[in-house]
């Protein structure tokens, strides 16, 4: 309760156990690109990113799409403390390595690149409900994108509260199964959705979940599919079909 007496509004932020900003940078393959030279690609950004300095992304994750699009071959994800912090990181990048970067990787992998003008580099304040718990150094997961939109009956509140109750579910599957390799945050993008081309429509926030395997992932969705409890009430607009993607880590240091 405030002190007016007013009941205080929770909020997807207030709610979370942490939060981070992310971008995630639409990406088209070029004719020089293969397993080879995009790893000698990633070790290069690495290094330099290193040598920039502590404004450098700390984070960051691909992700390839296990149905192919137009909009992209993959993306590529960085996530930093906060958006201001992305700020002053990119303008370090542009006005340091970032045109011989371009230069030299452009045969490889073009990221953020667009005919129209448009920098397709999409940001996203991120909130965990559910704490990260997958060791970094694992080499790979899957990922996978809910889109909604609120409802007339099914506004923030209604999400924390919906979140509270599958973290529920969550805590007791994990001591039944042994082990938790599963956490998911809530991804409230800051632009205007729909993005242009895409099949996920306008939408508020996306319900952003993350396995350490594929295997986690259909174990999980087995074990959800029968014994959570029955939905009830109001629910938000999702898109029927979950965006899945296969995972990687391209970077991780400290935060």
């Amino acid at each position: 309760m405030s002190c007016s007496g007013e009941e205080t509004k929770q909020t997807i932020k207030g709610s979370a156990v942490g939060g981070v900003y992310a971008e995630y940078l639409f990406c088209d393959f070029g004719p020089d690109m293969s397993e080879e030279s995009f790893q000698g690609l990633l070790k290069d950004w690495n290094n330099i990113l290193d040598d920039l300095g502590p404004n450098s992304v700390p984070r960051s994750v691909g992700l390839t799409p296990r149905v192919e699009t137009d909009l992209f071959d993959g993306l590529w994800v960085l996530v930093w403390p906060s958006k201001e912090a992305s700020l002053v990181g990119w303008q370090e990048w542009v006005d340091g390595p970032a045109a011989d970067w371009t230069e030299k990787t452009s045969s490889i992998i073009s990221c953020g690149a667009s005919s129209n003008g448009i920098v397709q580099n999409y940001g996203f304040d991120v909130s965990f409900l559910r704490a990260p718990n997958v060791v970094d150094e694992v080499p790979g997961g899957v990922v996978g994108f809910n889109f909604c939109s609120y409802t007339e009956d099914f506004q923030e509140e209604q999400l924390i509260a919906s979140s509270q109750e599958y973290n529920q579910w969550l805590d007791a599957a994990s001591d039944a199964a042994g082990r938790d390799s599963y956490w998911y945050s809530i991804h409230v993008p800051d632009f205007e959705t729909p993005i242009p081309g895409s099949t996920a429509g306008a939408y508020d926030y996306a319900f952003h979940h993350v396995w350490d395997s594929e295997e986690s992932r259909e174990a999980g969705s087995a074990l959800f599919a029968s014994t959570a409890p029955a939905v009830q009430g109001p629910q938000a607009d999702c898109n029927p079909e979950m965006a899945l993607y296969d995972s990687m880590m391209f970077r991780t240091t400290d935060m």
